[in-house]
């Protein structure tokens, strides 16, 4: 005997079925990036991606930012799911969440996650933060587009430090300013202006947290901590003072890589779950904008000028920061984007059905 019971809280739903074996199929609404292939994959043609409630949200917590409260009553009020799954038509054969590339929906087997069972194949996408590497200078969490970072930092106190020294190769200093960027206290003041270059550390604002010392590309810092207890030395890297956790959230991660383009000492790396590409025509893009607001990875852009009475291009896109999900294509009313995966990075299976599957995420 089979049952079919469909809950519904809020825009999330589940789906269970009892024979011989129990299956569930979960759908976690806020993770769901709308990229459809689910309903394009599906065997039984189940499911239907609704574009427009998955960009009608987007836009709500984009023009709501930093008011989530607001941007949540907004979105409880829209009478619209970002899918439709028809639970008469649901078989429970896992498809759409096999290829589902951010765990929104996920079928579960006597409680286990088909992600877990061998026999189905699942993304070898991953991010990751050697903390060995770290040094918490918090660009990842600041670039994530999904919130999906957590840097946990601790600066040295300058109380507990009896004394310190800190100064600049002026030799070796190409006045890049990265220390600037990366200093936590504001201690660090870089004129890059060519023939007026120089480099000024307030030396009562450093607390010789060493970051400067580990970013400057040219090494052409010294810094030194002194302590009455342990006598004069100069701090190993490995040994930094800045101490701190890094805390990736698996559940919201998309794997663009936003956390490794911008980390200054390759802690943070990733692997996506396609390879591919995406182009705009620039003829029939109208800058909209939509797919801005629906894209996941913060890969596509307005158009900024550089100069006054400068004619703007169209939209930009960072293709290093696409996962190739194509969800800015289903959004775009004027059908000026095209998104080709021309790989899938995941586990081997020999089920036919699920080779078929994996090679129709090809395109």
């Amino acid at each position: 005997m089979i049952n079919n019971i469909k809950d519904v809280k809020g825009n999330d739903f589940k789906i269970t079925r009892s024979s011989e074996e129990i299956r569930d199929l979960s759908f976690k609404n806020h993770i769901c990036i709308g990229c459809g292939l689910c309903e394009s994959t599906c065997p039984v043609g189940a499911i239907d991606l609704n574009a427009i409630a998955t960009n009608a949200r987007r836009r709500i917590n984009t023009y709501f930012s930093g008011h989530e409260k607001i941007a949540q009553n907004i979105i409880a009020d829209i009478d619209a799911e970002k899918l439709n799954i028809n639970e008469d038509k649901c078989v429970l054969c896992g498809m759409c969440s096999g290829v589902c590339p951010v765990g929104a929906l996920q079928l579960t087997i006597d409680g286990v996650p088909i992600s877990e069972i061998e026999a189905y194949p699942h993304y070898t996408s991953y991010s990751a933060i050697d903390d060995d590497e770290c040094i918490y200078c918090e660009k990842c969490e600041i670039a994530c587009p999904r919130d999906a970072i957590t840097i946990e930092r601790e600066l040295p106190v300058r109380r507990d430090l009896v004394s310190g020294e800190i100064s600049v190769d002026d030799e070796k200093c190409i006045y890049c300013g990265i220390c600037e960027e990366m200093c936590p206290a504001e201690a660090i003041t870089v004129d890059p202006v060519t023939g007026e270059e120089s480099i000024v550390i307030d030396k009562d604002k450093c607390v010789y947290c060493l970051i400067c010392k580990k970013v400057c590309p040219e090494k052409a810092i010294k810094a030194v901590c002194r302590s009455c207890s342990y006598g004069e030395y100069d701090i190993d890297p490995a040994k930094a003072v800045t101490k701190g956790n890094s805390i990736i959230d698996e559940t919201v991660c998309v794997y663009c890589g936003w956390c490794q383009g911008v980390c200054p000492t390759g802690a943070a790396t990733h692997s996506k779950p396609f390879e591919g590409d995406i182009n705009i025509d620039q003829e029939l893009c109208q800058t909209c904008g939509a797919c801005v607001d629906i894209c996941p990875c913060d890969a596509l852009a307005f158009p900024v000028s550089k100069e006054p009475g400068d004619r703007l291009e169209h939209m930009s896109v960072k293709k290093e920061y696409c996962i190739s999900c194509g969800a800015c294509a289903n959004g775009c009313p004027n059908g000026a984007i095209t998104v080709t995966r021309t790989g899938v990075n995941c586990t081997p299976t020999k089920s036919e059905t699920w080779i078929d599957a994996i090679n129709a995420l090809k395109n």
